[in-house]
């Protein structure tokens, strides 16, 4: 696994921040074959959406809605980029720039399962989920998923870190592991 630290302004365009655009450039490349449910005006996905209708998205539906009903080429998307609101004080204030209140399940931790299981089965083997906040959950072993890269970007002051963690899709069991 690889870890580095890095340290850099903050911005509300996660992938604007010079070490996490590097990251992201390093596996996703063109974006083709790469989604993104929450994707705002900077995403390199090729399959965008954005909840707010006012943002550069190909779609701008629920992320849950969003991660239901979009379907991939076969063998499926090579990633996603995963960057959704990082507090449930985010998600309340993200609802409300589009005029509607956020409910209580929306600011619970149903909020990011509900866009995150859906996409799981989606992504092929070998595939990666890249996701940012201010945790290190990711999508996880029990979704399918390794951890192979954390980036942590400080921002100085008392801003929080930005966590990046890269995971790859494993088919089957953990390369090393016995069944």
């Amino acid at each position: 696994m690889i870890f580095n630290r890095a340290i850099a302004n903050p911005s509300k365009w996660t992938f604007t921040i010079s070490p996490i655009k590097a990251l992201i450039g390093r596996y996703v490349g063109d974006g083709e074959g790469w989604v993104d449910p929450y994707a705002g005006d900077n995403s390199p996905a090729e399959f965008t959406n954005d909840h707010n209708p006012s943002r550069k998205a190909t779609h701008h539906l629920e992320a849950e809605e969003f991660c239901k009903n979009i379907v991939p080429e076969p063998p499926g998307f090579k990633g996603v980029l995963f960057d959704p609101p990082y507090s449930y004080r985010q998600v309340s204030e993200h609802y409300k720039v589009i005029g509607k209140k956020a409910t209580p399940l929306d600011t619970s931790n149903n909020f990011f399962n509900r866009a995150k299981n859906p996409l799981c089965d989606k992504i092929r083997p070998g595939g990666y989920a890249i996701s940012c906040g201010w945790n290190s959950n990711g999508f996880g072993f029990n979704r399918g998923f390794e951890i192979i890269e954390i980036l942590l970007v400080a921002h100085g002051q008392h801003h929080n870190d930005t966590i990046v963690i890269v995971e790859r899709k494993f088919n089957g069991v953990l390369p090393g592991w016995k069944k």
